[in-house]
């Protein structure tokens, strides 16, 4: 895709990174965020996810094409954030908006069922290895919701063993104050990285566990005899084994971690790349288990919306002819190699890596001393702002079909001199 705006000046490396700066770069953004703040609590529909922070730091975009997106300030950047993974194929791709348009102009949503909502699971199901069913949603917090209620129905049982990050509905926050008491007794945190975690949350609970739901990026360093492990563990305990695929699905190759490793879930859930920026999301597993949503009430307005599902048929369709997942995949090792070999160079205490695979790369900072740590973060992240590349500190990348390896050259350039610029401050070295 075309540049929607021309480069920025050169960098002032002395003045560039001072917080009045930075204010006036992103002044039309935090005065959003600041009138936002009055009448939308905390100002953000993400919360807590500011860059570095809202005043020296972009909040605000308005608009993006392919992989690169345009802050209200006017600044462009390479995109590896990609609205959280929701964007695998590109912003804007034509064909997508093109297939979501003309399923609304026939009515994208109607009284009662409609045929496509058949084809869109026949054409999901048979993605998946192992799936006979599935159901759809609207989003990554729907589906793990449904499938976790599909276990305990299933099983009879209540309790839940969790690893990751499943969503914003209070059981995948039973800890937090605002959220009914009890949660807590019933939904069980493990390590995933430690099957031995596992096996001791189903001893205590034996008998209660109904689902084992585990995030597989939360494997680290990726291991599939780990997952592998986790299933035996949770079948061993009959209970229903559940790979939240939220993030994963149809954006590893040849489809999902499951499929990657040779692993059949019982279910498995998939959104993000799936709609390509459309709302929609799905579970899909073994028929013996789905067959409990029948009659469970699971259902909402809005989970029929066919605009959405014709999105992601497109989405499948071009994923496959793009060879998206592959080329993500390579795209991620040149960037995490070239990562590894300037952090070399320039004695940065930093380790790139996929999270967990290369196509959601990953760059973590490692200085020991905490505050050291936090300063090279906030300068780092800071510095590829100003030249043109948008990532997140605390958040996996993304890259998507729409990045080439122009695109990973002119970032790792950025990185070389943004790293150049850390020395004389004293940064990680």
């Amino acid at each position: 895709m075309g540049s929607l705006l021309a480069p920025d000046p050169p960098i002032d490396e002395a003045n560039a990174l001072e917080p009045e700066a930075l204010m006036r770069r992103y002044a039309r953004s935090h005065a959003l965020f600041e009138n936002a703040r009055a009448i939308i609590p905390g100002g953000i529909h993400l919360s807590g996810r500011p860059l570095v922070d809202p005043a020296t730091t972009p909040m605000y975009f308005e608009s993006a094409q392919g992989c690169r997106i345009r802050d209200v300030d006017g600044h462009e950047y390479i995109d590896y954030l990609m609205a959280f993974g929701a964007i695998f194929i590109g912003y804007a791709r034509p064909e997508i908006e093109r297939a979501a348009h003309e399923q609304a102009t026939r009515g994208r949503l109607l009284s009662m069922n409609h045929p496509l909502h058949v084809r869109f699971i026949e054409t999901l199901v048979a993605r998946f290895p192992g799936a006979e069913m599935g159901t759809f949603f609207r989003s990554g917090s729907e589906a793990t919701t449904a499938a976790v209620r599909i276990a305990r129905r299933h099983t009879g049982r209540r309790c839940v063993a969790r690893s990751g990050y499943h969503g914003w509905h209070d059981w995948c926050l039973p800890l937090e104050p605002f959220v009914p008491a009890g949660l807590d007794e019933q939904v069980a945190e493990f390590q995933a990285s430690d099957p031995a975690s596992l096996a001791a949350v189903l001893e205590r609970y034996q008998g209660q566990i109904a689902a084992v739901i585990v995030a597989p990026e939360m494997v680290l360093p990726f291991d599939p005899a780990v997952l592998r492990e986790l299933r035996r563990l949770a079948h061993a305990h009959g209970a229903v084994f559940i790979m939240d695929e939220v993030k994963t699905a149809l954006r590893i190759a040849p489809g999902s971690i499951a499929e990657r490793i040779g692993l059949i879930p019982d279910l498995l859930t998939a959104s993000k790349a799936l709609g390509n920026g459309f709302a929609v999301a799905i579970v899909v597993g073994k028929r013996e288990i789905m067959r409990a949503g029948d009659g469970m009430h699971y259902s909402a307005t809005f989970h029929g919306d066919t605009s959405g599902m014709a999105a992601a048929l497109e989405t499948i369709r071009l994923i496959d002819e793009l060879e998206a997942q592959a080329h993500a995949e390579a795209l991620g090792q040149m960037l995490i190699d070239g990562l590894n070999a300037l952090v070399a160079r320039h004695r940065v205490q930093a380790i790139a890596y996929g999270e967990p695979l290369p196509a959601m790369p990953f760059l973590r900072f490692t200085n020991p001393d905490p505050a050291e740590n936090a300063r090279a973060i906030e300068t780092f992240y800071r510095g590829m702002l100003l030249r043109g590349v948008l990532l997140h500190p605390r958040h996996m990348w993304f890259i998507s079909a729409a990045h080439t390896r122009a695109d990973i050259t002119a970032t790792l350039q950025a990185v070389e001199a943004t790293f150049a610029a850390l020395a004389p401050r004293g940064a990680d070295r």
